[in-house]
């Protein structure tokens, strides 16, 4: 008998297999149950690529075969999931969009449900749908409440502190898509729905910037918002404004001094259209201005800028503003520093307390609650029933409610001693809570704010009413980005504004170091003999006030007015005031 040659049988094994691969693909691409088994093995074998194929056609294929897209739903996150594996993120948001737009999603439990929506915020940032991404995150946000203002959240299992995890889980993919001087041509639609993405960018990027690791995600956010806003609205309306205060110094901390000077300058220019020229409000723009020039070296320009502030202030208050009432507030220790390395004593209890209901301050807690109080501490020299903290607490918030348009109230006022120790070993290790003895509530001058039933945030126009007014009524932030006065990494607490009467807040504002309240007020004295004398340390010189000597008591070796180097006093401020249109020089 004759072999048969080898390529018969090679012809006979390629027909064969020909015809077993063209029976298994038109089984697997016919019948769901082995479409199934195909993307579920190629799943598992590392090959997503190939699965998400197979996938969409067993997805398909039910569908022929009647089956509902709610059935299917819980597929489709599967293959979804897939996609994503893939790198076909329009694909995989399509999908999860898809299955959490169905009944079935009802039906999943909150921990269920945010997982799937993140995935679904994640594949849409890798798209550049950045829009779509943020109004997710902003949800979250709001649910979050006041785990959104903390940045130590190590054993805190609760459901609002996994909503910010996720939130800053996501920092490094919005760090990867956006560039931190903004991407607004990833932007489209119509006003209202890039108006409405420029909102949640600066309320997700507010977020981001409480955060060292997310500076540039913080960065890419927020200037993307802005480029939105002043297109739109342009650059001097207020909600352009506001991105400045907080996007501002996440510039400054990334060393970009030139972006942040940019920023500021602007801001001034559309505070002083709306304000005026001689408004004190434009001192928070001024003093933000300035602190730039020092960190550049611009001396002569800080200094000019500085002087330009004071006879705003001189116009605005009067000479002898700070004369007045030294003995006394450090003696009922109105301006009595409190801070880790300041401690108050167990036994320190104020001894003039009243109900903050009283003075028709609005209340996020039940009036009769110890929290609800605060001290009255009132002005002698004034009349003591309007010239006293609850007072002027009321005014600032009824200020700023009306300018934001916000629901502002009082989350916290007094604490004892006992009751912050409670507390503190209650939800201490959340990071929202001072330890005992280290806390300004228990001098009953220190404020917690509400916007909105939670914490007050940066990016809440309430913020920047604060920050540019507070200081008109006697308060000052007690604890800005970076400062160590409490235990943990960064204490930042935008919501705690402290009293430290009307004189002693001008003076911080006009003459105080940049976002250092605490050497401020244990310096206090020597930045008053200063004041009295006009002696003020230059820019770009040694604060004499924050040498170690001086920390202690009054300085009575100020240098005289005419022994300090008389800089160009009007250089910066003719540059504030005559650059065209507002705009940078």
């Amino acid at each position: 008998m004759k072999l048969r040659p080898p390529p018969m049988f090679a012809c006979a094994f390629l027909a064969l297999a020909a015809a077993y691969a063209a029976g298994f693909y038109a089984t697997v691409w016919t019948d769901p149950e082995a479409a199934e088994s195909r993307f579920d093995a190629l799943r598992k074998g590392g090959y997503p690529g190939m699965a998400e194929g197979y996938g969409r056609r067993v997805i398909a294929l039910r569908r022929e075969e009647g089956v509902t897209d709610e059935t299917l739903a819980p597929f489709k996150t599967k293959v979804a999931a897939t996609a994503f594996d893939a790198r076909r993120y329009r694909q995989s948001a399509a999908l999860y969009e898809e299955a959490l737009g169905s009944d079935w999603a009802a039906g999943l439990s909150e921990v269920e449900r945010a997982i799937l929506d993140d995935k679904l915020a994640r594949a849409r940032i890798i798209d550049r749908d950045i829009a779509r991404a943020v109004s997710i995150y902003t949800e979250f946000l709001e649910l979050s409440g006041d785990a959104a203002s903390r940045t130590e959240e190590d054993g805190d299992h609760s459901m609002e502190s996994f909503y910010a995890k996720l939130i800053a889980s996501s920092g490094i993919l919005f760090t990867e898509a956006l560039k931190p001087t903004g991407n607004p041509e990833y932007f489209s639609g119509g006003r209202e729905t890039k108006l409405a993405a420029a909102r949640d960018m600066t309320k997700v990027g507010a977020f981001f910037a409480l955060r060292n690791e997310g500076l540039y995600a913080s960065a890419g956010l927020l200037s993307s918002a802005l480029a939105i806003r002043k297109e739109i609205l342009g650059a001097d309306h207020p909600d352009t404004v506001q991105i400045a205060l907080v996007l501002g110094p996440v510039y400054e901390r990334m060393g970009r001094l030139e972006d942040a000077e940019h920023l500021y300058l602007d801001a001034f220019h559309a505070q002083e259209k709306a304000k005026g020229a001689n408004s004190p409000e434009l001192s928070l723009y001024i003093k933000l201005l300035a602190g730039v020039y020092e960190e550049q070296g611009r001396a002569t320009e800080a200094q000019a800028l500085n002087e330009h502030m004071r006879s705003l202030f001189r116009d605005a208050f009067g000479s002898q503003r700070y004369a007045a009432n030294r003995v006394r507030d450090r003696r009922l220790d109105i301006d009595r520093p409190v801070s880790q390395q300041f401690p108050l004593k167990a036994s320190y209890a104020p001894g003039d307390l009243v109900r903050a209901v009283d003075y028709i301050i609005p209340l996020s807690k039940n009036a009769d609650l110890e929290e609800m109080t605060i001290r009255l501490a009132a002005d002698p020299e004034e009349d003591p029933r309007e010239a006293n903290l609850p007072v002027r607490l009321a005014q600032l918030i009824s200020l700023c409610r009306d300018e934001s348009g916000e629901r502002i109230s009082l989350r916290s006022g007094y604490r004892a001693y006992t009751t912050q120790r409670d507390l503190y070993a209650r939800i201490g290790a959340k990071g929202t809570v001072t330890p005992p003895g280290m806390s300004e509530h228990q001098t009953g001058l220190a404020a917690d704010i509400d916007v909105d039933g939670r914490l007050m945030r940066q990016s809440d126009k309430t913020y920047q009413c604060f920050e540019e007014n507070a200081f008109r009524f006697g308060f000052i932030l007690s604890y800005p980005p970076g400062n160590n006065y409490l235990p943990g990494a960064d204490s930042y607490e935008p919501w705690h504004w402290r009293y430290v009467g009307i004189r002693t807040a001008q003076l911080y504002r006009e003459a105080g170091p940049i976002d250092k309240p605490q050497e401020f007020l244990a310096a206090l004295p020597c930045y008053q003999q200063q004041a009295m004398t006009s002696a003020f340390t230059p820019a770009g010189e040694t604060d004499i006030c924050l040498e170690e000597p001086k920390i202690v008591a009054a300085s009575t070796s100020a240098p005289a007015p005419e022994t300090i180097k008389a800089p160009d006093e009007n250089a910066a401020a003719r540059k504030l005031n005559n650059a065209r249109g507002g705009g940078r020089p």
